[in-house]
């Protein structure tokens, strides 16, 4: 059986996930990206872009990293 909380995991500066582009530019709309600093915040913690692969489809993943600025 699954957990019935809703919990936010406890992200960490270096942890890593990855994101499709439609994600992103929804936090854009949200004002949830920092163009100074190239940040954009998830969970309530700041993300930067590391990576990204482009699949055949025309689909985006990136992968974000976890930092400490804001």
């Amino acid at each position: 059986m699954g957990n019935p909380f809703n919990v936010l995991r406890p992200w960490k500066p270096g942890d890593t996930r990855e994101v499709p582009e439609r994600k992103l530019k929804e936090i854009r709309l949200e004002g949830k990206y920092d163009s100074y600093s190239q940040t954009y915040e998830l969970d309530g913690r700041p993300w930067k872009i590391q990576g990204q692969l482009s699949h055949p489809s025309g689909d985006t993943i990136y992968t974000l990293v976890c930092v400490n600025e804001m």
